[in-house]
């Protein structure tokens, strides 16, 4: 009797305590969602490249074309950029870009003028820049663009042709205005570096550089439609990220 007494008491004291124990408060882990990637914010950084121009042409006068200068200069080119993104959507972006270049993009063109002698015509791109808006598709890190806006770009001639009678002198340079379109896709490798891939279009005004002939003292021209095919990578650097 004695001992079904303390076997009925050491059961109930278990059992009160497995209730004690169920009333108490059980911690649940708390998981942290991890930061969603945004493109928002400012940008700079360095690019380079490589870039691609066409035919242009002698005039004597001004007016006249009297040689086709076999002229296509290309080279390559570096230099900064500087934007900001505004990330509309999960899917859709939009911005605006402005870089400056520092160009090598050049051509000579060696000729023997009709009844003179040995010629030769230099024309350079010794820099240009564009101001553009931006529209992307993002996914996460990925953003695949179309870029529009306007350019503008130094020209700089050097002619000396050989006539028969006199010779025709050209040095000097201009800075032509004109459009840009472009796309480009760009990768976010962490919250603050981002590395691109561009294609550009630049298509500028007349170009018309005008020289003398030193016989008679008539003026001579080196003039053509310029446009620039580009291609280039660039590097940037996101001044502030809110993941």
């Amino acid at each position: 009797m004695r001992k079904t007494l303390l076997s009925a008491i050491a059961v109930s004291a278990i059992l009160s305590g497995y209730a004690a124990a169920a009333d108490l408060p059980v911690k649940v882990p708390v998981y942290k969602a991890a930061p969603v990637f945004t493109w928002t914010g400012w940008y700079g950084g360095v690019n380079a490249g490589y870039g691609f121009d066409p035919n242009y042409y002698f005039e004597n006068p001004p007016g006249t074309i009297d040689q086709v200068f076999n002229l296509n200069p290309q080279g390559g080119f570096g230099g900064i950029q500087i934007g900001y993104n505004r990330q509309m959507s999960p899917v859709w972006l939009i911005g605006i870009e402005a870089d400056f270049q520092i160009a090598g993009i050049k051509d000579r063109f060696n000729f023997l003028y009709p009844g003179g002698g040995a010629s030769y015509a230099v024309l350079a791109i010794d820099y240009f820049s564009t101001i553009r808006g931006r529209i992307g598709y993002v996914q996460d890190r990925n953003l695949y663009y179309f870029t529009a806006g306007g350019a503008v770009a130094k020209f700089q001639a050097n002619v000396y042709a050989d006539f028969d009678a006199g010779d025709g002198l050209i040095n000097g340079d201009k800075w032509l205005g004109g459009y840009v379109v472009g796309i480009g896709y760009e990768r976010a490798f962490d919250n603050n570096w981002t590395l691109k891939f561009e294609y550009l279009y630049l298509d500028f005004a007349h170009l018309n550089i005008t020289g003398v002939n030193t016989n008679g003292g008539g003026l001579v021209a080196l003039t053509g439609d310029p446009y620039l095919h580009v291609v280039r990578l660039g590097l940037n650097l996101r001044f502030a990220t809110t993941p």
